[in-house]
């Protein structure tokens, strides 16, 4: 949406659009990384900022979710920023209720259960209004950034907020959402539709408040349906052979990941191994590094540290090469 210095709301100049230009497919001088929850409770100042509100409350504060996407900044020289918010906002916004249980992760105390549950929602309209405080974290956060790198928004795709508003919370069979599929087939299109007009302006306005790039995760699945869905950037998890990946979307589109982060676990010198065995499979252009799922909340900053050190040191090195 704004490439190239001053954008819609006059945003300071882009310094570093290393990340932009490699999901463009443009030449790169080393591959650009960053970290899925790079703002996490990894991290000692994060876990201090939130240690005083709830964590939609958190949500909610935009001077909150521009200081805590900040943060792994000042640590790590990481080429994107990601605003700190949540996938569920979008629920809360079509009027359910949603906690977040410590230990035990967001809980929707009614959640869907037959088809009239629907009639509670509100209209998927009033949602992008309903988020306005996603839409100004994000255009503080751009003008804080002061340019240093570009801001990355998100949402959750239809499918994973109606499972989790089926479920009432996360699951790993997602039986009771698939159940709604083959019983109420007529009542699911009807859910993941009004989910998905309330993404869409959702979405659009994340661009608008100044988020620079949105990608799609985990569908290895459908590589090659993402791969001329008209996506950008495709990112991937642990699961998937980079080479694999590579030779099924060929170069038309950028890819991402996909370092299992349990390697973070490994000490900083297996670190800088793995990754650079990753960087050999992917190849050093149309690529994004990151891992293949999001930072644990008891990872040594040290090791992230290492790990982003290590893209920078061995994506220059193969260049050269």
């Amino acid at each position: 949406m704004e490439a190239d210095g001053l954008g819609l709301k006059g945003f300071p100049e882009l310094k570093n659009d290393t990340f932009l230009r490699a999901a463009w497919g443009e030449e790169t001088d080393y591959t650009p990384v960053w970290c899925m929850r790079q703002a996490g409770r990894y991290l000692p100042e994060f876990r201090e900022t939130r240690a005083a509100q709830d964590f939609f409350s958190t949500c909610r504060s935009p001077e909150a979710c521009c200081e805590l996407t900040l943060q792994p900044l000042r640590r790590f020289p990481l080429d994107a920023a990601i605003i700190f918010s949540d996938i569920l906002v979008v629920p809360q916004a079509l009027g359910m209720e949603v906690t977040m249980v410590p230990g035990k992760g967001p809980s929707f105390p009614e959640p869907l259960r037959e088809e009239r549950d629907l009639e509670r929602l509100r209209d998927p309209a009033v949602v992008a209004s309903e988020l306005g405080y996603v839409f100004q974290a994000i255009t503080l956060t751009r003008q804080r950034l002061a340019g240093r790198v570009p801001l990355i928004g998100f949402a959750g795709a239809p499918w994973t907020l109606m499972a989790y508003m089926v479920e009432g919370g996360g699951s790993s069979t997602m039986a009771q959402a698939k159940r709604w599929l083959y019983q109420r087939p007529q009542a699911s299109h009807q859910l993941l539709r009004i989910l998905t007009d309330a993404l869409i302006p959702y979405l659009v306005g994340q661009v608008v408040a100044g988020a620079q790039i949105i990608f799609a995760k985990d569908g290895h699945f459908a590589l090659e349906e993402l791969a001329e869905a008209g996506y950008e950037v495709v990112g991937l998890d642990w699961t998937v052979a980079p080479k694999k990946a590579r030779e099924r979307v060929g170069k038309m589109v950028t890819l991402q990941g996909n370092l299992d982060p349990c390697a973070l676990y490994a000490s900083e010198e297996e670190i800088g191994q793995l990754v650079k065995q990753m960087l050999d499979d992917f190849g050093p252009q149309r690529y994004i590094a990151n891992l293949g799922h999001g930072l644990y909340p008891d990872m040594d900053p040290e090791h992230v540290g290492a790990f982003v050190d290590a893209v920078h040191r061995h994506s220059r090195l193969l260049r050269q090469n």
